[in-house]
């Protein structure tokens, strides 16, 4: 039976009735929709770089174990990634290259030994022995808990044919600004500038290179105290050395103590 013309009006218009309300509650559900799809975004981007973050220092990390126990050239991508639990591409993705990744490798080696070691002594407001001490206590605790950036260091220093100009020239300024800050460092202590304070540096970086070597080769036979105690009495020796050479007079409350 066919619907009369009066009931398919009245259909149409209920229809009609009902197409603003269902925009209104679409417009509303999309207005009210909009800020958390906002914040779901950001928290996913939040996510996104917070994973990078970890995942760019398990590389490090790796890179550094495995470069301090094998050697720079000893060690490849793969290596990396696999200690890492990572994709190559993700150490590409991060580092661009083996190369680039020893460049980050020693950008950290230089924030943990000068920053935290001879650049505090050089802010220090002790005296000359207060100072000695914190470089020296320094030094130690960096092998003690960072050996493997020491070893990492003579390794590279050892392997010099094997790197690039730019990785033998950050190698170089990190010993720069280590001499610099043991020099403003014993400025400050004594009143004045020592003529040969970089073999007080080359004498400190050798200390730790045997230091880090002789914990990695005997963990349980090396001590540390005894071995740095010994390294504080021959700087102490060097300075009075080249105090005497010099003529320099200094007032007593400066010098340093033998201990």
């Amino acid at each position: 039976m066919r619907k009369s013309s009066k009931t398919r009006k009245a259909k149409r218009g209920t229809a009609a009735a009902r197409k603003p309300v269902a925009r209104a509650k679409r417009t509303r559900a999309a207005v009210a929709g909009s800020p958390t799809d906002s914040n779901a975004k950001s928290a996913g981007s939040d996510r996104r770089l917070l994973k990078g973050r970890v995942s760019r220092d398990r590389i490090l990390e790796s890179a550094l174990d495995l470069f301090s126990q094998r050697g720079y050239a000893a060690t490849g991508v793969y290596d990396i990634a696999r200690a890492a639990g990572i994709e190559k591409t993700a150490l590409y993705w991060h580092f661009g290259s083996k190369e680039g990744l020893l460049a980050a490798v020693l950008d950290l080696m230089d924030a943990e030994f000068v920053e935290r070691v001879a650049k505090r002594v050089a802010q220090s407001d002790g005296d000359s022995d207060d100072r000695l001490d914190l470089f020296v206590n320094g030094l130690k605790r960096l092998v003690s808990e960072r050996g493997h950036l020491v070893r990492l260091m003579l390794s590279v220093s050892i392997e010099r044919s094997q790197v690039s100009e730019e990785t033998c020239s950050a190698m170089e300024r990190i010993f720069e600004r280590t001499r610099l800050a043991v020099a403003y460092g014993f400025e400050q202590a004594l009143g004045v500038k020592l003529p040969d304070v970089d073999l007080i540096a080359r004498l400190t970086l050798a200390y730790l290179h045997e230091a880090a070597v002789r914990a990695q080769v005997d963990p349980e036979g090396v001590d540390h105290d005894r071995f740095f105690a010994h390294l504080r009495r021959l700087i102490v020796l060097d300075v009075e050395h080249q105090l005497e050479a010099m003529g320099a007079k200094i007032d007593p409350s400066r010098r340093l103590t033998r201990k």
